[in-house]
């Protein structure tokens, strides 16, 4: 007894998924043509960089008053050391050159006179 074949399930769910994410997209597209909707993306990036700038300046009196540096503060803390170590690099290796030295000092390295636990199970 052969009757109609049954309908493939998937089939059906990939045919409603498709019409619905058509439908979706139409909806959407006209949604972002409309000026009501620029206005409202536009007064929520407004809204959102308010928070911005409300957040940074409260982060800003914070830290100010827990006497901490900003992030911009260190940051220009750091451009300002590498500045100095390039100039005092540049003095080391003029010296040196009038004197006639390398140009890589021997410094002395730090004495190794920690030791690692003692295992009190294997010990």
């Amino acid at each position: 007894m052969a009757g109609p074949s049954p309908t493939d399930p998937a089939s059906l769910f990939r045919e409603m998924l498709g019409q619905w994410e058509a439908m979706a997209n139409e909806f959407g597209g006209n949604l972002m043509k409309s000026g009501e909707f620029t206005r409202v993306m536009h007064g929520a990036n407004a809204a959102n960089m308010k928070i911005k700038e409300a957040r940074a300046d409260m982060m800003e009196r914070a830290l100010d008053a827990a006497n901490m540096p900003t992030k911009a503060e260190v940051a220009d803390l750091s451009a300002r050391l590498h500045r100095i170590e390039a100039t005092v690099d540049r003095i080391e290796s003029m010296l040196a050159a009038q004197t006639g030295q390398s140009t890589t000092p021997d410094r002395p390295k730090p004495k190794r006179t920690r030791k690692p636990p003692q295992n009190k199970a294997t010990g």
